[in-house]
């Protein structure tokens, strides 16, 4: 079956990302935490095939840079002598999954003047490198996020929709005073409540946790109300009068009926968990330093000299943006699917 331009566009970011994720520090020369403050907010490296003299080079290089003026916080390249980009050149090391200990990576130096393909923050950090690294943050954010929200949902739904009675009225009740509440304030009053300084992978499941409190009636209503017409079919009564058990008729009948709308409300919910991370992180109340995300990158925009003279920064902004097109898109093209070929015939 031939897949929709559109659906490959977006098949293909998805791709790029995970790819970025996984093999970031294989795809930068620098460290993400590494700080070389004799070039802070250095520009993106200019790369060369003609030296000072008009010879050509085969093989790409830079020049070393000066701070001319502190001031402006402008830099000079000094074309005394030319430095070879290697590739597939032995740098830091790094765990490659986590656990493959390597030194190998795609193109840039192993030794000073270093290589910025996208420039470096206030403190001489190398952009790319933190964007990638932060990828994969953002990238675990967004999956555990609907992970947590989709067993959520599911739970809280199905237990109000099949037990009905005082505990379906409970949980409704419950879900419309969450609906009712300041998402933004609440899940900042909760994340303020949690400890500040913790480790990276707590600091990941309280703020997946924190904005899947407050992002789940959605799918729970949905869920129950669905429940409730399903109960009501014709082969679900027919299973009854035959004594199937109610496990039975759950797993069987009602979740497989289920599953289509719960997998399009999940990706739904997708974009919520990216830009909470954002938010969180952009407010100091999220990821810190130790554990880089695009929201914690974000931090430095407050200041706007960094918007329009140091417009590199502005590289996982643009990230957001278009991991939110893609998500956007993805969302789109669920919904404009013919609601008939959602249905899972029984």
């Amino acid at each position: 079956m031939k897949l929709p331009r559109r659906f490959n566009l977006t098949l293909g970011f998805a791709g790029l990302l995970v790819f970025m994720s996984m093999f970031a520090e294989f795809l930068s020369s620098n460290p993400p935490t590494r700080q070389n403050l004799d070039n802070f907010y250095h520009p993106p490296s200019r790369i060369h095939f003609f030296d000072n003299n008009g010879r050509f080079h085969f093989g790409p290089f830079i020049y070393r840079t000066e701070l001319a003026e502190p001031l402006d916080i402008t830099y000079r390249e000094n074309t005394q002598s030319i430095y070879p980009l290697a590739y597939f050149f032995r740098g830091y090391r790094y765990k490659l999954f986590g656990m493959i200990s390597m030194n190998l990576h795609l193109v840039g130096r192993g030794q000073a003047p270093f290589f910025y393909p996208f420039g470096t923050d206030e403190l001489g950090r190398d952009v790319l490198a933190r964007v990638l690294s932060g990828a994969r943050t953002s990238l675990m954010v967004v999956v555990l996020g609907m992970i947590v929200y989709a067993v959520l949902g599911m739970t809280i739904g199905s237990i109000a929709g099949l037990l009905g009675g005082w505990v379906d009225a409970l949980l409704m009740r419950f879900s419309e005073f969450v609906l009712a509440l300041p998402a933004l304030y609440l899940v900042l009053a909760l994340r303020a409540l949690l400890p500040m300084g913790i480790p990276y992978w707590q600091t990941l499941f309280l703020t997946v946790s924190t904005i899947a409190v407050i992002a789940w009636p959605p799918m729970a209503r949905g869920i129950r109300g669905l429940i409730l017409q399903i109960r009501e079919s014709m082969y679900v009564e027919a299973s009854l009068s035959l004594g199937a058990a109610p496990g039975h008729i759950f797993l069987h009948h009602i979740l497989p009926s289920l599953l289509p709308f719960a997998l399009t409300q999940t990706v739904l919910a997708a974009p919520l968990f990216l830009l909470g991370e954002v938010v969180l992180s952009f407010l100091n109340v999220g990821f810190r330093d130790e554990g880089e995300s695009w929201g914690s990158m974000l931090r430095g925009l407050k200041d706007t000299r960094v918007i329009t003279d140091f417009w590199w920064n502005l590289l996982p902004l643009a990230l957001v943006f278009l991991t939110l097109l893609f998500l956007n898109a993805t969302i789109s093209r669920l919904s404009s699917k013919d609601p008939r070929d959602q249905v899972i015939r029984i």
